[in-house]
């Protein structure tokens, strides 16, 4: 056995139907309860199925004989092909012997990659050092995915470590895979560099590097539709994001916040269609990296607002199915994604984030 995926839609989100995938999920890895072992299982559900949360894990943990049970409610999931949102559904995913990381040396191209969901970005700052500056490139040395698990309205969303409710702020596991590529996909457009604020009023920005704000941050002469622009406040811990509301002929800004003199800022714009460009640039890196055969499984953590589930016309998660068609998928939508390298978040989590990573099973 080397592992299995299993997701289910249903009308009700009950016990009984979660216990039908979680059988499906075994019995499609053709385990042998006595002899296989099961190293790992990932359980995802969408809200519908918070309440019973627990006696989900707990059924797992019984029908696996895994007490590596990880995963959580979240506001949609990515599997057979298909993004699940609006109706109940339950994601389950068996993980063999081979995915199991080993305190000993690792093997030649094997490397542990953890995936991780916390509740607030506060969590970030107070287990992790942010990045100085972001990768620049769409390839990302990091060897953790993260997303922020709350729902819309900050609503809590359960989360499940070790076959438990977790209570923790962090909530993790950990993977061996073979040959972990990550991709990054940011859904801005970045128009310039951070550069500092010379002079701003209120909810006025006037002057950047002693010029015209509009003209220094390479502003258009009107807003992008449909997401418009907005200004990036770059902070010694972290980021914050202020919407432009009026683009004056003189090249002051209007925006919905003030920012002060000596702040670093920069314009961006989203871009719903992003991925059409970066597919592109991503697909000689994979072929690159795992040469004529496609990489066996896809892992995706996005923001809420990168997905099918909020925008009906954005295709980046169709897109992507439809550039790895042999590659098997586990996605799972929050309201942000980041992406660790070590001690450190090496991308900040932005609710406009796509962040995969693309690996092998490994080999015993």
């Amino acid at each position: 056995m080397s592992h299995a995926i299993s997701v289910q839609m249903f009308e009700e989100a009950t016990l009984e139907n979660a216990a039908a995938v979680i059988e499906s999920a075994v019995e499609k890895a053709g385990l042998r309860r006595h002899s296989d072992y099961i190293s790992r299982v990932v359980l995802l559900c969408t809200p519908h199925f918070a309440s019973i949360l627990s006696e989900v894990a707990q059924h797992c943990v019984s029908k696996t004989n895994c007490m590596n049970v990880w995963g959580g409610c979240a506001s949609g999931l990515l599997g057979e092909g298909q993004v699940f949102s609006n109706e109940a559904t339950i994601l389950v995913a068996v993980f063999g012997k081979e995915f199991e990381v080993r305190q000993d040396k690792k093997p030649d191209n094997h490397a542990a990659l953890t995936l991780r969901m916390v509740e607030h970005e506060q969590v970030l700052t107070d287990h992790w050092q942010l990045a100085k500056t972001e990768p620049d490139s769409l390839q990302v040395q990091a060897d953790a995915l993260g997303l922020l698990s709350y729902g819309a309205n900050y609503a809590k969303m359960p989360r499940v470590e070790h076959g438990r409710i977790c209570g923790e702020a962090i909530c993790s596991t950990e993977l061996l895979v073979q040959h972990p590529m990550v991709l990054n996909s940011e859904g801005l457009t970045f128009l310039t560099a951070p550069k500092t604020v010379s002079e701003s009023n209120g909810l006025f920005l006037i002057k950047v590097d002693d010029n015209k704000a509009a003209t220094t941050l390479n502003c258009p002469p009107e807003q992008p539709r449909p997401v418009g622009l907005r200004l990036q406040v770059i902070h010694d811990q972290g980021e914050s994001w202020i919407p432009v509301m009026e683009i004056h002929a003189d090249g002051t800004l209007g925006l919905a916040a003030p920012v002060l003199k000596g702040q670093k800022v920069r314009l961006a714009h989203r871009t719903p269609k992003a991925i059409d460009l970066e597919i592109m640039q991503w697909i000689p890196k994979v072929k690159a990296h795992f040469g004529d055969t496609p990489p066996q499984i896809g892992i995706l953590f996005a923001g809420f607002e990168r997905s099918q589930i909020c925008h009906a016309d954005d295709n980046d998660i169709a897109t992507v199915l439809a550039n790895f068609p042999r590659t098997e998928w586990i996605g799972v939508f929050g309201q942000a994604a980041w992406l660790n390298n070590g001690n450190v978040v090496v991308t900040p989590p932005r609710n406009n984030r796509l962040s995969l990573c693309l690996f092998n099973s490994p080999q015993v």
